[in-house]
C-alpha cells in the first residue's frame, strides 16, 4: 500500500512540534540526574544507593530512548554508555570511581545540548565516546 501524503505531513508536524517540547523534557532529566547523582555521593547506606541507582538507570534509560528521536544521537550514545555501566555496577558498592564515570556521563550530555550537537557528533563525539569508554573501562578494572 501507498502511505497517503496528508498522514506523513501531519505525523512530521506533529513531530517538530513534539521537538521543541523534548529540550524541555531534557533539562528536566538532567535535573533529575544531578539530584539523583548527589544523593548517591551522600548516601551511606547500601540500601539507599541500590533505590537511587535504579533511579539513575531509570532517567537515563529514558533520555536513551528520546535522544536520537529528535535528533540527538549523542544522547542516546551517552545515555546508553550510562546505562550499560549502571548494570554492572548493580550489587556491587558504588566507589568515588564510579560517581566520577557517572558524573561524566551527567556532564557529556550537558555539553552536547549546550553545544547543540545533534547526530553523531562527528570526530569530537567520536573522542567524547571514547573517553567514557576509557573511563567505564577504568571503572570496571
Amino acid at each position: 500500500g501507498k502511505m497517503d501524503p496528508n498522514l506523513i505531513a501531519k505525523a512530521e508536524a506533529a513531530m517538530a512540534e513534539l521537538e521543541d517540547d523534548y529540550m524541555g523534557w531534557a533539562q528536566e532529566d538532567l535535573k533529575n540526574l544531578e539530584a539523583v547523582l548527589k544523593k548517591l555521593q551522600d548516601s551511606t547506606s547500601a540500601d539507599d544507593q541500590t533505590a537511587d541507582l535504579r533511579r539513575l538507570f531509570a532517567i537515563a534509560l529514558d533520555m536513551k530512548g528520546q535522544g536520537g528521536s529528535f535528533g540527538y544521537r549523542m544522547i542516546t550514545a551517552v545515555a546508553d554508555s550510562l546505562t550499560d555501566f549502571i548494570e554492572n555496577r548493580e550489587g556491587k558498592e558504588l566507589r568515588k570511581l564510579d560517581m566520577n564515570v557517572f558524573e561524566a556521563h551527567v556532564n557529556a550530555m550537558h555539553a552536547i545540548f549546550n553545544e547543540e550537537v545533534r547526530d553523531d557528533g562527528g570526530h569530537t563525539g567520536q573522542l567524547l565516546m571514547d573517553g567514557l569508554f576509557k573511563l567505564r573501562q577504568k571503572a570496571a578494572a
